[in-house]
């Protein structure tokens, strides 16, 4: 019988032991880490007052109204809750305190989701919604078609929609 045979309930105990400790040790450090980069990017401004008037009346605080709209934009999301901007583009998630700061492109795309809504469509184009992972185009003439994938939309319509 070998040294290892012999000692083989020390060898497990040890395994299990330095297996232990270095979870500990990673348990304990991994909170310590400040170079991790956030995917969320804030651009909202600070609220809080540059210098402090004491004779300055309080301000009229105005009724919360819960506004929640979500748009999607081929594959961009912008979300719109209380005049806050949340922008997914790619994962990279930035949000706007304001449809000021909204950058002009996003903006676009929020008017012409809007026009879409209300039945504006453009005279001659093509136009894609996509709910739910259906594919819906509207041809110039104002009909609907329903796709349940996007290689089921014919190509001379897909170039015509700019992919």
């Amino acid at each position: 019988m070998g040294w290892i045979a012999r000692h083989f309930d020390y060898l497990i105990f040890a395994a299990l032991a330095l297996s232990g400790l270095s979870y500990l040790y990673i348990l304990l450090t991994r909170n310590r880490r400040h170079d991790s980069k956030s995917v969320v990017h804030y651009n909202i401004p600070s609220d809080e007052p540059m210098s402090f008037d004491p004779n300055e009346k309080p301000k009229k605080k105005e009724p919360k109204v819960n506004v929640l709209e979500v748009f999607d934009y081929n594959g961009i999301k912008i979300m719109h809750e209380n005049g806050m901007y949340t922008v997914n583009h790619a994962g990279e998630i930035q949000v706007y305190g304001s449809w000021q700061e909204l950058p002009s492109r996003y903006q676009a795309m929020v008017k012409e989701m809007d026009k879409s809504s209300i039945g504006q469509k453009k005279k001659g184009n093509y136009y894609m919604e996509v709910l739910n992972g259906t594919y819906y185009v509207i041809f110039p003439d104002g009909k609907k078609h329903k796709y349940p994938k996007f290689e089921d939309i014919p190509e001379k319509i897909r170039k015509a929609l700019g992919y």
